[in-house]
């Protein structure tokens, strides 16, 4: 039975550094993305659009946003719909990003976090999700996403590890560096010697690559190429996890086109299996302690 994750990277307030490299202040999403009124207005669209539907998601969590829109983030803890698990601090990366904007000729580089700063960004993240929404973390989102993943860097699966996180959702680009990516399936990273760590790719498009290439007016049009993944996922039985962000769902008019609700409702209509991250992980590794006895 195909499944679809949906996961909305939660980050408004958090992501100056590496916009101000890619984009600069004269983007309007740039605005958009740095207001954490921005996480109030997407947070509640998106609740209501997931309670009206009863449908589960997962709220990855940059914990300077929670800081900055804590008012809009404490009722998603009383919840049984919403799941909470981190996305960082501040936003940072965990493999060297290099990227080119839509447009430009310019190649901007963000290099990997030191690890004391990334193990401190994690442990910090998951202490405020625990205090303020009374969430245990095991999932964590890594930043702007990788070819590959956490792929053959067990010194940052031992920070993942060590951090208390039991999946990570990272492979999130192709082999181009871009989008759409493939249907890279969830994997457990026994090569790297971290058996226990479950990867979650998200695949398809980052909504924020995709608008970035059609226009933040065209939400209709990327609702049907959403429905199109659904219906590719339905027919090969795969596992789809997306990657959607609170901001976007503001500035791309998800009210006013419905893209996220023509994925749900397709989903639905294709008898699609809607979870979230966490319980997808913890079905994973139940199977995966039955197959050990």
């Amino acid at each position: 039975m195909a499944i679809l994750l949906i996961g909305y990277d939660t980050e408004s307030a958090a992501v100056g550094e590496g916009l101000a490299r890619f984009l600069g202040p004269d983007v309007p999403q740039y605005r958009c993305a740095l207001d954490p009124d921005t996480t109030r207005r997407g947070v509640a669209l998106l609740a209501r659009l997931h309670e009206e539907l009863d449908a589960p998601c997962t709220f990855f969590v940059c914990g300077r946003t929670l800081l900055h829109a804590l008012d809009a983030l404490e009722p998603l803890a009383g919840s049984r719909l919403f799941d909470i698990q981190q996305h960082t601090y501040s936003h940072v990366v965990f493999r060297d990003v290099r990227y080119r904007p839509i447009g430009s000729d310019a190649e901007a580089l963000l290099p990997e976090t030191p690890p004391v700063a990334l193990r401190e960004e994690l442990t910090f993240t998951s202490e405020l999700i625990r205090k303020y929404l009374g969430r245990e973390c095991i999932g964590l989102r890594t930043p702007f996403g990788y070819y590959r993943g956490l792929r053959d860097r067990p010194d940052l699966l031992e920070i993942v590890q060590e951090t208390g996180h039991r999946y990570v959702t990272s492979w999130g680009r192709n082999e181009q560096n871009g989008n759409p990516t493939p249907w890279v399936q969830p994997f457990p990273y026994a090569e790297e010697g971290f058996p226990e760590i479950l990867e979650i790719p998200f695949q398809f498009w980052l909504d924020g690559i995709w608008f970035d290439a059609n226009g933040y007016g065209e939400g209709r049009a990327f609702r049907e190429a959403l429905r199109g993944a659904i219906d590719e996922i339905a027919d090969q039985d795969l596992v789809f996890a997306t990657a959607f962000h609170e901001w976007c769902a503001v500035e791309a008019d998800e009210e006013g086109t419905g893209w996220i609700r023509g994925l749900i409702e397709h989903a639905r209509e294709r008898g699609v299996e809607i979870m979230t991250y966490s319980d997808y992980w913890n079905r994973t590794a139940g199977v995966a302690a039955a197959a050990a006895t």
